[in-house]
């Protein structure tokens, strides 16, 4: 499952958003985790995750606020607009 992880860092410090990546990245070291996207600017990263991956993520919450579902929408996906 594609998900999108909101990590606790400040929005600001590209530093700080690039260490909790990192640091959310090596607590996942031995899952099927997978990055499918690191934000430069932003405090997320789009990860393809497993049960195993989940519940490692759930017990980050120094580093992890949130973990929801990331649903990838492709232009044919688009409601046309009126």
């Amino acid at each position: 499952m594609r998900v999108l992880v909101e990590l606790r860092a400040s929005h600001d410090d590209a530093a700080a958003i690039q260490n909790a990546q990192d640091e959310v990245e090596r607590g996942l070291a031995g899952t099927g985790a997978r990055v499918a996207r690191r934000y430069a600017t932003a405090p997320f990263i789009a990860l393809e995750i497993d049960v195993v991956a989940l519940a490692r993520l759930e017990a980050m919450p120094a580093l992890v606020s949130r973990v929801r579902v990331d649903k990838v929408a492709r232009p044919n996906d688009e409601v046309p607009r009126r």
